[in-house]
Order: structure tokens, then C-alpha cells, then sequence
């Protein structure tokens, strides 16, 4: 199955056609007497579980609306602390810091500042961290915002649609750099710049905002859009949804430890990034 999977990223494999596929099978709606009987089958085959699921099944028309459904009403009450959220959730794949060139080593592979975080000055990024969160298909596909922030712009980067699976994808593939990318530059409520960087991969074309409807459809090009004024949007509120699964990174100034360990979940609106320790009472 995995060598399978691994032919997806050989060169020639027109991976935007069988994403386009994917994706207009995933909008196919399902008769309202059939999805008590589709979804619970396609939630035990993806690992879904119920309990993340609101609502009745036959409140899902299409495949999409399940794999991008709302949290229930009223899970995940925010934290009572100064800790910055997970935005999405997912599996922390690597935890790096900025090196003292500006440049990055994202699970073992070399990208530099310019490449992902376009128009940023590298002298400004020093201490910075990188947290790395993958999304697999049955995690909760929509993203958060990890602290009070406001979206001050928005990169876009069309690229390749390369899965983004760390079981399949390699150092050579690089798909932080070439797959299709939004970047969004923010600045925290105590001031503090980050960024948040949503990598599209196979059989994700697309990516909604809340706070920009046409950000991340099609078709995308690369642009710059710059928000005056910003959004805001309070820690833990909701920024958008992928349409089906994908990888978050989080830019953030030094200071901020790690919470959850690399190689362990986490989940959405819950601490992933503690105060800085001079902050602290």
C-alpha cells in the first residue's frame, strides 16, 4: 500500500487531475436514505469518531461536509492560561529553530526564510521556532487561531499537489516550498509577529477562510493581499477549514516552549506553546 501511495510522487503523475477528481467525487451528494448506512462505514474506515462527529449523519449530504464538520457545540472550552493554541488538529511533526544564517531545517529537509516566509527579513527572524502539524484523514479538518491575533496579509504560491503523508514524502520533495501554499502574516494581541503557513497536498486544492472568502479557491496564483483593516480573530476562534487533509506550520518568536513532545498529537484550541518563562507569574 505504501509503495502505492509512493507513486503519486513520481514526476509525470499529473497529481492537480486526480486532486480534481478527488475533490468533485468528494461534492457528490449522498441520498438522505443511504448516509445512515455510508457515513458510519466511511467514519470506521477513516477512524472518525462519532463523538466529533455533531449532529445526525443524514445532517451530511456530501463526503465534504463530514471530512470538514464543524467541533460540536460547546467541546474544546478554551484553556484558562497564557499558552498559544494548536491551530489545527493533527501530529507534530518536527519542532526547529532558525538558524543564525535565517534558514530552517524542517524535518531534516533545508528551506530558506525567503522561501517560506516570502518578503520576511531573515535579521528579524532570530530565535525563531517552526512547529510542523500534520493533518491526517481523520483528524478535525478545520484551523483555529492559536492566539488573539490580527491577519495583517495573505501569500499565495501555486505549486505541485505532492501528498504530504511523512510516511510517503521524502527530504528530496520538499513540499514546505513546492506544493501550493497561503502564508499568512500576523501580529499577536500583545504585538508579537508570527506567521501561519497552510500547505495544500494531493487531493487538497483548496483551502477557506473565514475572514476572506476567495483566499485559497481557485485558481490560485501567486499574489499578496494586505488587509487594512486586519481581521481579528480571539484565540481559539475559527479561521478556516482545508478541504481534505494537509500541514500546518506556525511561525513563532523565541521564548515559547513546546508543550506536546515531536511525534505526538495535538488538538485544536488546546495549549501547544507555553508563555515565555519571564512572563509567567
Amino acid at each position: 500500500m505504501r509503495n502505492a501511495r509512493f507513486l503519486v510522487t513520481l514526476p509525470g503523475v499529473p497529481r492537480r487531475w486526480i486532486s480534481r477528481i478527488a475533490g468533485a467525487a468528494a461534492r457528490l451528494r449522498v441520498p438522505r436514505r443511504w448516509r445512515g448506512r455510508v457515513w458510519p462505514f466511511v467514519a470506521r474506515r477513516l477512524h472518525i469518531e462519532r463523538s466529533e462527529v455533531p449532529g445526525d449523519w443524514t445532517d451530511y449530504p456530501r463526503f465534504l461536509d463530514l471530512f470538514a464538520r464543524p467541533l460540536p457545540e460547546g467541546a474544546r472550552p478554551l484553556p484558562l492560561s497564557d499558552a498559544w493554541l494548536s491551530p489545527a488538529d493533527g501530529t507534530v511533526l518536527d519542532h526547529s529553530v532558525v538558524s543564525s544564517e535565517g534558514s530552517w531545517l524542517i524535518k531534516g529537509t533545508p528551506y530558506s526564510s525567503e522561501e517560506l516566509l516570502p518578503g520576511s527579513d531573515a535579521r528579524a527572524l532570530q530565535g525563531f521556532q517552526s512547529v510542523q502539524i500534520y493533518l491526517a484523514p481523520h483528524n478535525y479538518h478545520r484551523f483555529h487561531a492559536p492566539c488573539d491575533l490580527a491577519v495583517l496579509e495573505a501569500v499565495t504560491a501555486p505549486g505541485d499537489l505532492l501528498p504530504v503523508d511523512p510516511r510517503v514524502v521524502g527530504r528530496s520533495h520538499r513540499v514546505l516550498a513546492r506544493n501550493r501554499r497561503v502564508l499568512l502574516r500576523c501580529r499577536s494581541g500583545d504585538g508579537a509577529p508570527l506567521w501561519l503557513l497552510f500547505v495544500g497536498a494531493l487531493n487538497v486544492g483548496r483551502m477557506r477562510f473565514t475572514f476572506d472568502a476567495t483566499l485559497g479557491q481557485e485558481p490560485i496564483i501567486a499574489g499578496r493581499r494586505r488587509y487594512d483593516p486586519p481581521p481579528w480573530r480571539q484565540a481559539g476562534a475559527e479561521m478556516g477549514r482545508f478541504e481534505l487533509g494537509s500541514t500546518i506550520v506556525l511561525f513563532v518568536p523565541p521564548g515559547r516552549r513546546l508543550l506536546v513532545g515531536v511525534g505526538s498529537p495535538c488538538r485544536v484550541r488546546e495549549p501547544l506553546l507555553g508563555a515565555p518563562r519571564n512572563s509567567e507569574a
